[in-house]
């Protein structure tokens, strides 16, 4: 293979950094997806329980009595939480992914031999 340019090697560099960033950004979004869902699955749960029951919760490594309504009130907020950042990394993944595609067409073409004229 014939030498690469240093401009080429530095969008090569440039690509590989991306796609190392999409990475993290899938793996982060696969564990704000689970997390949610596993939220909502209990939000659902409690919400089939009557108003008196005796709910716990797990704080660190120490399981907790609370009651229906701030059980609920917390899954809430962590959902709306959840959301919001998975909504983030979408739009991240979304940003990144346009840069790859990008950055692999301009390498393409700068890697193209010129055409005789």
């Amino acid at each position: 293979m014939q030498n690469i340019p240093p401009q080429v090697q530095s969008m090569l560099a440039q690509l590989e950094s991306y796609q190392q960033q999409l990475q993290l950004v899938v793996q982060q979004k696969q564990k704000v997806q689970l997390e949610l869902t596993e939220a909502k699955k209990a939000l659902e749960e409690i919400e089939k329980l009557p108003d008196n029951a005796v709910v716990y919760k797990t704080v660190g490594t120490l399981i907790v009595k609370t009651t229906k309504e701030k059980a609920l009130e917390e899954l809430r907020s962590k959902i709306e939480t959840l959301e919001v950042r998975l909504n983030a990394l979408e739009r991240q993944e979304k940003k990144l992914n346009e840069k790859i595609k990008e950055l692999t067409a301009q390498i393409q073409n700068a890697l193209r031999p010129p055409t005789a004229g």
